[in-house]
């Protein structure tokens, strides 16, 4: 391998471990705002202030591309990729630890992905996505069993529609074509300005009553790093590694959580949400079609 080879590929293993990690981050992030002074629609609000802001230049500079989807793409992308997503992710983990939120979010996605992309591209699965899809659902089983127990059913229900959005979201990218940069514009933007009149409008907001070191945090960490920096580290990696490298270093996100989770929330998970962790793992990478697409390139 030439150097610049192995410069491309260490650099593209950084970025998407770096990704990975700020996504682990946000979950403890968002757990922690949510059960200390925050509420989610306040989280969600500095999150879209940040990430609408600092993109609002790129949605007018690529707005000639943009326009093109339509009012119909532009709906279902800002819709499940924007406010309604963030607001379940948070309000789940009011009632959830991340460590669950880790595995049902990322885990389910693939499920509805699935599902969507049979009912709205016609595409069908094979190989060993079957056996990961199953590994999956056996993992989010737990998960929910898990809820039952512990009286944590409430975010579980919440991680899944958060999971089917995001789903759709996904989909709805691969329809529409639009650049990830451009992706991220319209959910930023639109959600700040339809979301932040009503925001401020309800009054229900405990902002004023949260210390400025956790706004800061949420504002910084919830729309600079993971709703700007984390995609842009993402697009980066798939560049210099391709798609499947990227995606299989993602895997590691169920795993940087919990610990994540322990070392500065406290919360250890329970044996029900161990087992959903190793279930997922390989659940997730053959469901996504990185193991298929792995072998391919070996032969």
């Amino acid at each position: 391998m030439a150097p610049r080879d192995r410069r491309q590929l260490g650099l593209g293993i950084l970025f998407a471990f770096l990704a990975a990690s700020v996504w682990s981050g946000w979950m403890v992030v968002s757990r922690y705002g949510a059960t200390h002074d925050l509420t989610a629609p306040d989280i969600v609000f500095l999150r879209f202030l940040a990430a609408g802001l600092v993109t609002l230049p790129v949605f007018i500079i690529r707005w000639p591309e943009i326009r093109r989807i339509g009012w119909a793409g532009l709906l279902i992308l800002g819709a499940f990729g924007g406010v309604p997503y963030s607001l379940a992710s948070v309000a789940g983990m009011v009632y959830a630890p991340a460590a669950q939120a880790a595995v049902v979010i990322p885990g389910a996605l693939p499920i509805f992905a699935t599902l969507l992309a049979w009912a709205w591209l016609s595409e069908r699965v094979g190989g060993l996505r079957w056996l990961g899809l199953a590994l999956v659902l056996g993992a989010i089983a737990l998960i929910g069993l898990e809820g039952g127990v512990t009286g944590t059913w409430h975010g579980y229900v919440l991680f899944l529609g958060a999971a089917a959005m995001w789903a759709a979201f996904t989909v709805g990218t691969r329809v529409y074509g639009l650049r990830p940069m451009s992706n991220v514009a319209v959910i930023s933007v639109l959600s700040l300005v339809w979301y932040a009149p009503l925001f401020l409008a309800a009054g229900a907001s405990r902002l004023d009553q949260a210390g400025s070191g956790d706004i800061a945090l949420q504002f910084v960490y919830q729309g600079l790093l993971a709703g700007l920096l984390a995609p842009i580290m993402y697009t980066r990696s798939i560049h210099a590694i391709g798609a499947p490298r990227a995606a299989l270093i993602m895997v590691l996100v169920p795993v940087l959580t919990p610990i994540l989770g322990w070392l500065f929330l406290g919360e250890i998970p329970g044996w029900l949400t161990v087992a959903g962790i190793l279930l997922v793992l390989p659940g997730m990478a053959m469901a996504g079609g990185v193991v298929d697409a792995l072998i391919r390139t070996r032969r």
